[in-house]
């Protein structure tokens, strides 16, 4: 899950294309490329469960193999130095404990519900980063985030309870719960990463955050009971290291390199399409499915995240007329 959809909540970064590249050249493939391999995250996560490996162990493992890669990375695409100092090793702490607890009940989710359903409730964070952002500058939210959450929550109700709540199983409540403290948790990592990613570069960022990410994890081990208890079966160990590689580092340095060609804003719609290129993808390898209310909610809650792009005042305009009307 790392940085994945980071470019909505840095909408506003203009589009830098190389010397003599055409901006658009190669950019929609490299973030639609990028969004494939990270809706395949959870996927390759359940797959990874079947084989006897805990949540606990999924994770060192992933972080282990995905940190050195990162710094390899950071390496070839920073100019200079990657040391950083005190302050900002303290600022990168934080946002990895942050994203820490965002990858820990993101995974748990996964382990406990659908793959498309929990992907589904993950992608709503940008909803929470606009209500997040309001209370932070103690504003109310405006008319159009408000409606936005209800739409999307909506659709969300809709996916997640189409035969009502008493249909759900302990389960699955309990596996939604993660899902929705996943995405909590991811907004409040974005919202806080952003200041610190601009002072030190994405890419050195990642790194940074992604090495306190993995030390949390391993304290984590440490001291909690049962976390001690990591198996590694060697079909879960080879899913454990694709997800690494394929589902989490090589898609953060193809959507960086997309947001450089052609800009966040064009590369966050991209994005939208990852619900459901996971609901797709857990359909043809785990077998899960969706009934023709679960596909409406789908839609709406993609229709409701999507409605950040359009400019406020457009809405506004359009509301208006109703009222008039």
């Amino acid at each position: 899950m790392p940085r994945e959809f980071a470019s909505v909540s840095i909408a506003s970064a203009p589009a830098v294309p190389a010397p003599g590249d055409d901006p658009a050249s190669g950019a929609t493939a490299a973030v639609l490329a990028a969004t494939v391999a990270l809706a395949f995250k959870g996927v390759v996560a359940k797959l990874a469960y079947a084989t006897g490996m805990s949540v606990a162990a999924f994770l060192v493992l992933r972080f282990a193999v995905a940190v050195p890669l990162f710094w390899l990375g950071a390496r070839w695409l920073v100019r200079g130095g990657l040391g950083l100092t005190r302050a900002q090793w303290i600022k990168s702490s934080a946002t990895g404990f942050a994203f820490f607890l965002a990858a820990y009940t993101d995974l748990t989710a996964i382990s406990l519900i659908e793959a498309g359903t929990s992907r589904l409730i993950l992608f709503t964070f940008p909803v929470i980063v606009i209500l997040l952002n309001a209370v932070l500058e103690r504003r109310p939210p405006g008319l159009r985030d408000v409606l936005t959450f209800a739409v999307t929550y909506a659709g969300v109700a809709m996916v997640a309870l189409p035969k009502g709540f008493s249909a759900l199983s302990p389960t699955q409540i309990e596996g939604m719960c993660w899902a929705v403290a996943s995405a909590v948790t991811y907004a409040i990592y974005l919202t806080a990463s952003q200041p610190v990613m601009k002072e030190i570069g994405s890419a050195r960022f990642t790194a940074s955050s992604n090495t306190i990410t993995l030390a949390a994890m391993l304290v984590a081990v440490g001291i909690t009971p049962g976390f001690s208890e990591l198996t590694y079966p060697a079909e879960g160990v080879t899913w454990g290291v694709v997800n690494a590689i394929a589902c989490t580092v090589i898609p953060f340095f193809l959507l960086f390199e997309g947001i450089r060609r052609c800009g966040a804003v064009r590369a966050s719609l991209l994005t939208l399409s990852g619900p459901v290129v996971t609901a797709i993808a857990a359909w043809a390898i785990l077998g899960e499915t969706l009934s023709p209310l679960q596909i409406g909610g789908f839609a709406v809650t993609i229709a409701g995240v999507a409605s950040l792009s359009l400019p406020k005042s457009l809405f506004s305009r359009l509301f208006s007329r109703k009222t008039a009307a």
